[in-house]
């Protein structure tokens, strides 16, 4: 790496860097940052040093040969990649301690120059086939301006940054918002439109946002009320409510709203038409450990899924092997193993899913719950059932089971024979990813994940209804031990916790709890009050009663009862 300090001026560097951070990295080798992060990391730790980073741009095809510009390189999180995709990377940091992560981090690489200094100050001769600006730390239009005379003809500036109407602006707290955006600049769509007038340009909408993107949109595929279920935010304390409460009700009725809404944007800008690509979305499974880490590019025509990085490519071989058992055992997919990825066939025909509900608006539940016995009857024959149990699935992972003599067991448990994963094509079940096998594993238990994982039937038909009806209810307990146990093997902790919204939950009870105490105080001053308005009253009451009883016995009103009398006799 070349380190260039031609253009850095000192009292320029106004970049707010954690020192804490930075004494973490120079003590550890780069090959451990990732390590670094612990239960204890803030956000900036995580977001400085995981390799989620790269997701916003690890799938994007980059020319053969090319020179990459990187604008804002902050701590070097996707200056790396750029590197393996690029013949030559020049990047441009400000600060002085963010360069010095980098040239920690990326010192050993050959293709890559560090330039420290403010890009105002900064003057190349070269002009580059690609910009990456991925985080924008001053004007949009300032550093657009800087691009726009550095890139060539044909080329492609790469922008990333925030938006001014995301859902995560309007759910985070005030005192929150900068932890979040990092003092990002922000825009909206409109906004960009105004600014890239007579450029041509493709908007990808990564969630829940540029930094970790756990999936990526396209105008081709908005989010919709069955994916959009997929994890979404991230923690950053306290919060107003759940983003993914806010996009169900935002694309429920037009999916199409989601673009006003969306975390961030990635821009692809050209000053010459940009060639479609036939990518709809684009997702990732960062709540993996690195080992079963994929990467899923849905296109127009085929679903393909790759590693995404060396230890994965062994899950990507598992995959295969499952396939080739699917196929042995006479249960179609879609899925075939290419080339060291797996490609699926992208397909119209109505799911599982969506067939189980038109039954169920249709024909009605009792139909509903025959169609779902049916598939049973269908894994039952396909799966081998076996009467071998005394080495299953429960032993395995140390999960006790009792009844377990009640449950039937099948050799080939493909425990992710869910219905989202299942077509119906002419009339006969078709699966695709299946990336996860057991031997020895009930049928019950593959239906009880199929329930659980189906969503759009929870608007019709409770869980607890339909294991009823297949006889899981006195299972559930175990089931959802052992599907905990199967999950903490593949996910990684860390991970999974920064998406957790157990503070979420926590915050939200203490309110509803701080908001109960307040009602109740409330109703205690309401019942004081009362009491002493029921005493006033029974004051006058008796105070009336007192006069009454007065009147009643004066002498006035003994010498005027006979004509009282008279009067009463004429009105009859």
């Amino acid at each position: 790496m070349k380190l260039n300090l031609d253009f850095y001026k000192e009292e320029l560097d106004k970049k707010d860097v954690s020192d804490k951070l930075l004494e973490k990295v120079i003590s550890y080798p780069k090959e451990d940052f990732s390590q670094l992060i612990s239960n204890e990391s803030d956000i900036e730790e995580i977001l400085a040093l995981s390799d989620v980073r790269k997701n916003i741009l690890n799938w994007y095809k980059f020319k053969e040969n090319s020179e990459i510009l990187e604008i804002n390189a902050n701590y070097g999180e996707i200056t790396g990649l750029l590197c393996e995709k690029a013949r030559k990377v020049v990047s441009i940091e400000n600060s002085k301690k963010c360069a010095s992560i980098i040239e920690k981090r990326h010192k050993n690489i050959d293709n890559l120059e560090l330039i420290i200094g403010d890009l105002s100050q900064i003057k190349l001769e070269r002009k580059f086939d690609y910009i990456v600006i991925i985080g924008i730390y001053n004007g949009v239009e300032q550093v657009l301006e800087y691009a726009n005379k550095k890139i060539k003809e044909d080329g492609i500036i790469l922008l990333a940054l925030n938006n001014k109407f995301g859902v995560k602006s309007w759910v985070t707290t005030k005192e929150q918002e900068n932890v979040i955006n990092n003092n990002n600049i922000s825009s909206t769509e409109e906004q960009l439109k105004k600014i890239l007038q007579g450029k041509q340009y493709n908007v990808y909408y990564p969630l829940p946002d540029y930094k970790l993107p756990n999936i990526i949109y396209t105008k081709k595929c908005m989010p919709n009320i069955s994916n959009i279920y997929r994890n979404l935010t991230y923690k950053n304390g306290t919060v107003n409510f759940k983003e993914i409460e806010a996009y169900y009700e935002i694309i429920k009725n037009n999916p199409e709203n989601f673009k006003n809404y969306a975390n961030s944007f990635l821009l692809e800008i050209s000053q010459e038409n940009i060639k479609e690509n036939d990518i709809k979305f684009i997702a990732f499974s960062n709540m993996r450990k690195d080992e079963y880490r994929i990467q899923t590019i849905v296109k127009e025509k085929e679903v393909c899924k790759y590693s995404i990085n060396s230890k994965s490519q062994e899950h990507i071989d598992k995959i295969k092997q499952n396939i080739e058992t699917l196929n042995n055992i006479g249960i179609n997919t879609l899925d075939s193993y290419q080339n060291g990825k797996i490609v699926s066939k992208y397909v119209t025909e109505p799911s599982l899913e969506d067939k189980l509900i038109s039954i169920y608006k249709e024909q009605g539940k009792d139909q509903f719950l025959e169609q779902i016995d049916k598939f049973k009857s269908f894994l039952k024959e396909k799966l081998q059932v076996t009467e071998q149990i005394e080495q299953n699935i429960f032993t395995k992972y140390n999960v006790k089971c009792e009844g377990v003599q009640n449950l039937t067991f099948v050799k080939h448990g493909f425990w992710d024979l869910i219905f989202q994963n299942c077509f119906i094509i002419e009339n006969e079940y078709y699966f695709y990813d299946q990336e996860w096998y057991e031997q020895n594993v009930p049928i019950e238990y593959i239906l009880y994940r199929a329930i659980l994982y189906f969503n759009e039937s929870k608007k019709y038909i409770t869980d607890e209804e339909i294991f009823e009806y297949l006889g899981l209810t006195q299972f559930i307990h175990t089931f959802r031990e052992l599907d905990d146990k199967l999950q903490q093997k593949t996910r990684k902790d860390i991970v999974w916790k920064l998406h957790s919204t157990d503070d979420l939950e926590k915050t939200r009870q203490l309110q509803e709890e701080k908001d109960l105490q307040k009602m109740l105080k409330e109703k205690e001053y309401e019942n004081a009050n009362l009491k002493i308005e029921i005493e006033k009253l029974k004051m006058e009451n008796t105070h009336y009663c007192n006069e009454i009883f007065l009147i009643k016995n004066s002498l006035s009103w003994k010498a005027t009862e006979p004509l009282r009398k008279i009067r009463g006799l004429g009105k009859k």
